[in-house]
Order: structure tokens, then sequence, then C-alpha cells
């Protein structure tokens, strides 16, 4: 501990982070992703279509769109909660450990679900209270790793998202062979309560930071500074291309397994997305590691730039040929996986660098989540009745080649806007 910050007149330790506690306190990303990706992905969209064959993609937008709706809401307002509070576990921790337990009996109700009903009901819970978790969680970056450090700490938490997605998706594969995907859920259930035990330890002297105590302002006035960050600074650039790149995601993601029964007419829809997945998420890791320490060196915009020419173009030719070679389609998800790699690098950078206040990181970096739930809200939704509606009364599979078209528009917001971030190169 060789440093201090000045913290509201109080000097802080600066802890220096070896490799070992980087990657510590980075696994419950791995927990997280190894559980909220591939089950939206592959496990929502197959048991849905077991309950709606035709218009799925419909139902798979309702679904998405209405379990976000709480991923949107709950990140602010946990992380702002646990800004404001001190217990002998930790400003953070406790607010962890109970979403996770949580958050687990929602994949339960889902894996003995009978009925659309049953399983919406429980991904909300899940998606309520996993959010939850995060937004605490997410606060802990800035909350003890040191400034000079937060590229190093996002290349582990994007080789920790792209890792444990990859196993995720690896698990669904193994399942979809059997033809009993969901039994996956109790898998991630299992590895979602072992990740949390090495952040436990990795984040241990979170909540020293002391709170500040300020005069409480006009409702209207204290709930238009809370949301503030959202459109103001460079944080607020920060959110909204982070908000494109997620809509340029999530405007196909979902419907991933429609587009390869349909398009490419793979046999095993659940296994190939698992597969297809699988590459990506590989091709991630290496990028998503490196380009975070690099970042440190080299700026975080040219990274952004470069995963933007590589997204787009792989849209580009999933529209202009509809692909059908198995072989094809799987170079084009490496394609993307190395792009989307580079820019995860520095997603939680560029957020570090630029939040505007120490003493709300909770609340803020709940604000920087807001941007990935809330396109996962409202583009889903949208999407998969344009789908279906395409499809059916414009021309066969057009519906398809609509979604693509929305993703290279959000990508290209998302890539040319980050020039506007001028506080970080």
């Amino acid at each position: 501990m060789a440093e201090a910050t000045a913290v509201g007149g109080e000097l802080l330790p600066v802890i220096r982070f070896n490799n070992l506690r980087h990657a510590a306190l980075a696994s419950l990303y791995l927990g997280l992703s190894f559980t909220w990706l591939p089950y939206p992905l592959v496990v929502l969209p197959s048991e849905i279509r077991e309950f709606y064959p035709t218009d799925f993609n419909t139902f798979i937008g309702y679904a998405t769109g209405i379990g976000a709706i709480f991923a949107i809401t709950v990140p602010p307002i946990v992380g702002a909660w646990s800004d404001r509070i001190t217990t002998r576990f930790g400003r953070r921790r406790p607010f962890m450990v109970a979403g996770v337990l949580l958050g687990i009996v929602g994949l339960m109700v889902m894996m003995t679900a009978h009925s659309y009903t049953q399983f919406v009901i429980g991904h909300v819970i899940a998606q309520l209270f996993l959010n939850g978790a995060a937004a605490a969680y997410y606060a802990i970056i800035p909350d003890i790793v040191p400034d000079a450090e937060f590229g190093k700490a996002s290349g582990f938490l994007a080789g920790m998202q792209q890792g444990g997605a990859l196993l995720g998706f690896v698990l669904t594969f193994l399942f979809s062979t059997i033809h009993q995907v969901r039994l996956s859920l109790l898998v991630m259930a299992a590895v979602l309560l072992l990740s949390l035990v090495p952040v436990l330890w990795a984040s241990r002297g979170e909540g020293r930071r002391p709170i500040e105590r300020r005069p409480r302002a006009p409702v209207l006035a204290s709930a238009i500074e809370f949301v503030r960050p959202l459109w103001t600074g460079d944080f607020g650039w920060v959110i909204f291309t982070r908000m494109m790149v997620t809509a340029g995601v999530a405007a196909v993601v979902f419907f991933l397994s429609s587009f390869f029964k349909d398009v490419v007419h793979v046999a095993n829809t659940d296994q190939f997305t698992s597969i297809w997945l699988a590459v990506s998420f590989a091709a991630m890791i290496v990028p998503g590691i490196w380009g975070g320490s690099a970042s440190d060196r080299y700026g975080r915009k040219r990274f952004v730039y470069a995963a933007g020419v590589m997204q787009i173009t792989v849209a580009l030719y999933f529209i202009a040929f509809y692909p059908t070679q198995q072989g094809i389609v799987l170079g084009l998800g490496a394609l993307y996986g190395i792009g989307y790699g580079l820019y995860l690098a520095v997603d939680w950078a560029l957020a570090c660098d630029t939040i505007p206040d120490r003493a709300k990181a909770a609340k803020d970096m709940g604000l920087f989540h807001v941007a990935q739930t809330l396109p996962n809200s409202i583009i889903p939704a949208l999407e998969g009745g344009l789908i279906d509606h395409f499809n059916k009364h414009v021309a066969v599979n057009s519906g398809y080649r609509v979604a693509f078209g929305s993703v290279i528009l959000f990508f290209l917001l998302g890539t040319i806007f980050v020039s506007r971030i001028r506080s970080v190169r």
C-alpha cells in the first residue's frame, strides 16, 4: 500500500493489485456471464418455441422485454442504496450475496416451469436480483482498484465475461445434444454461487470510503440530479455509445436460433446456436484481455473504432449473402467475436475513466448498466414482432434483413460518437 488518496478530507490507502487479486475480483463476472448470457440466448428461445411453435420471435421479444424492465430500474436504485449504507460486511457485498441467492431462486422457477407464464416469472426474478447484485458489484471496481489499473481491471472483467459465456455455451451445447437444455439452469446456479466466493475475498476492505452527507434537495431536483449523468459530460457519451452498441447486439442476438433454423437450415438449432456463440466468445477472450491493458498505453478509442468496423462487416455479409454454409457462418461468428472483444476490453475502463462522482460510484455505475439493459428491454420486443411481420407479409425471411440492417445503424452510432468523449484518448 504505497500510496494514498484523499476523499472527503480523509486519506484512504490505495492497495496494489496483483494478477491473482484482479482475477478474483473479476470472478463474479464469470458466474454472471455463465448464466445471464447463455440462458436468454439459448434456453429461453428453446423453451418458448415449445410453448409457442408459431410467432415465437414475438413471444421471445415479449419475455426479454419484460425481464429487462427490471434490469433497467433495479441497478441505479440498488446502486444508490449501497452508496448510502455501511455495514461490518462492507457496503457492496451484502447486496451481492443477497442478489445472487435470490437470483438462483429465479433460475429454479424457470427450470421447473410448465407454462410460458411461469417461465417468464422465473426470468423476471432472475433479472431482478442478479442485476441488483451486479449493481453493487460494478461499484467495487472504482471503489478499490487504483486509477492507473482501470484498463487492466477492465481486461480481466472482459476475459471473465467471455470465458464465462464460452463455458456457458459449451454447457448448453452438451445439454442440447440430449434435448434437455433447461437442466443447464441447475449448473448455472451452482457456478454462480461458486463465483461469488473469490470476489468476497478480493473485495475485502471495500466500504471504507467515507459517505459524504449532503443537504436534502427538493424531490424533483433530486430526481433530475440522480439521472443527470445519463446525458451530461463524457460519462453521458460513454453511456450513449454503450447503449448503441448494446442495441446493435440486442437487435439480432435473441433471434439467432430462429435465423439459423429458417435461413441456415441447421437441424438442431439449440446445438448450433450454442456452437456459434461459443466460437464468438472464444474469439473474444484474447483481444478482450490484451486490449484492456493495451488501452492503458495506447488509448481507448482506437479499440472501439476497430471493433465497429469488424461488427459492421459481419452484419453486412449476413444481409448481402444470407449464407447457408455452416463453416462460413461460424467464421463470421469468430470475426464478430474479435471485434466485440476489443470493444469489451475498454468498456468498463471508459466508464471508470469518466465517472462523474466517485462518492456515488454504485449509483452512476448502475446508470452505466442501464446502457446495457435498456436496449435489451426495448429492442428485442420491437424486433421480434418486426421479424415475424416481414417474414409473413413481405417476403420469406425478409425480417432478418431488417434486423441486421438495424444492427449496422446502431453499431455506426456507437462507433462514431465515441469521438465525442473528450477526456479519454
